[in-house]
């Protein structure tokens, strides 16, 4: 899609993204197949019970090791932490710019980023960006989470005339919960779970390497034998204390019965469904990056909007061509055509420019990641007049 395109779209629409692990690479690990391990497990009634523990046990740890806890104690001076907060900060402050010069003054300023992250990465880089943000939490000595949070928008009034303007603010809605959400009283909190967090590490230590097994399900399945797990079977209960630490995180496990298991958290429902509820709405934009849509559920609701409202467009930025035939797989072709993937080739030759520096940009893209990406929204942003929309 060219650029010219992409700006004239975006002058004229509600701006939502869909963020996914991919973007916070490469300082936390994504989910890879964590989700279709657990759903096969999940799905396979001819294991015993026993091997199943010690296979969910397994995908947990690594889930826990590889992606909570890096986050839950980050290394702010590693270099690659550093490189992932600075690409969301230029993410926040291109996007920031773009809404304020766009020349449809009528559209709200409210910009919707949908993620199934769970860590505070994005919160983090908001410190540097400067930019309004909202996570749905409201108070100050404890906050506390409510969807209507979501709802507000913000202004600026002038010190001299009084002139009240909007300004753009960040929505940031984390449909699987985050890591720095507990439960205080049948409510959520903006707070890390320390204790909960430590007691699940130490139980990790305690139990030792030796009772856990690849957390591959399909390596599993072929080459250690479902019915002579050597190691672990007759030990399936040093599992069950970590199993139910784990199990009190405020966060959605990546299986595909997330959304049969969230209808019970209400937040988690009600999150899905404000995500439908953006993409239903006229002239609305969805840019998709870093998500695979392994996610069956939000797959789903993608496509059911994609087909039902016309005026939705639907960006996916893949991070390579082979990405390409993936994503047309599982959101197959609409009759409204506004389903838009983007892969380094396909960008590179559809915007063929004159300007030196636009080029060498452009033909300098391999692979779309944040960094990359930005650099697409970078050069839309500097399509916009300074003073554009004033």
């Amino acid at each position: 899609m060219e650029i010219t395109k992409l700006k004239t779209y975006i002058q004229s629409a509600n701006i939502n993204f869909l963020l996914g692990s991919g973007l916070s690479q490469p300082y936390l690990s994504t989910l890879g197949d964590i989700e279709i391990w657990l759903t096969e497990l999940a799905k396979d009634t001819a294991i015993s019970d026993d091997v199943r523990k010690v296979i969910k046990a397994s995908i947990y740890k690594e889930y826990f090791v590889k992606v909570i806890l890096p986050n839950y104690k980050p290394d702010k001076e590693n270099e690659l932490y550093k490189k992932v907060i600075d690409n969301y900060r230029n993410f926040l402050t291109i996007w920031n710019e773009i809404i304020n010069k766009r020349a449809n003054r009528l559209l709200s300023k409210q910009v919707n980023i949908y993620t199934t992250n769970i860590d505070t990465l994005v919160e983090n880089a908001t410190v540097k960006a400067q930019v309004e943000f909202n996570d749905g939490f409201k108070g100050s000595i404890e906050q506390i989470f409510e969807e209507s949070n979501f709802q507000k928008s913000y202004s600026k009034t002038s010190l001299h005339f009084h002139n009240v303007s909007e300004i753009p603010v960040f929505n940031y809605l984390k449909m699987h919960g985050s890591i720095n959400w507990n439960e205080k009283e049948d409510v959520i909190v903006n707070e890390y779970a320390l204790n909960l967090i430590n007691d699940i590490n130490d139980e990790l230590k305690s139990i030792g390497n030796k009772y856990f097994v690849s957390s591959n399900y399909l390596y599993l399945m072929d080459i250690m034998g479902i019915n002579n797990k050597s190691r672990s079977l007759s030990k399936v209960s040093v599992f069950d204390k970590f199993l139910e630490l784990y199990e009190k995180l405020i966060i959605v496990n990546p299986t595909k019965q997330k959304f049969i298991e969230s209808v019970i958290e209400l937040h988690f429902y009600e999150l899905m469904r404000m995500y439908s509820n953006s993409l239903e709405k006229e002239n609305s934009i969805l840019f998709v990056m870093g998500f695979s849509f392994a996610d069956e559920h939000i797959a789903k609701i993608t496509l059911r909007a994609a087909n039902t409202n016309p005026t939705l467009l639907v960006v996916i930025f893949a991070y390579d061509d082979d990405q390409e035939a993936k994503y047309a797989r599982i959101l197959k072709p609409t009759p409204n055509n506004n389903i838009y993937i983007i892969t380094p080739s396909n960008f590179k030759s559809t915007n063929q420019v004159d300007d030196d520096t636009k080029k060498k940009i452009i033909e300098g893209i391999t692979y779309f990641d944040l960094a990359t990406v930005n650099s697409v929204f970078q050069l839309i942003n500097s399509e916009i007049p300074v003073n554009y929309g004033r």
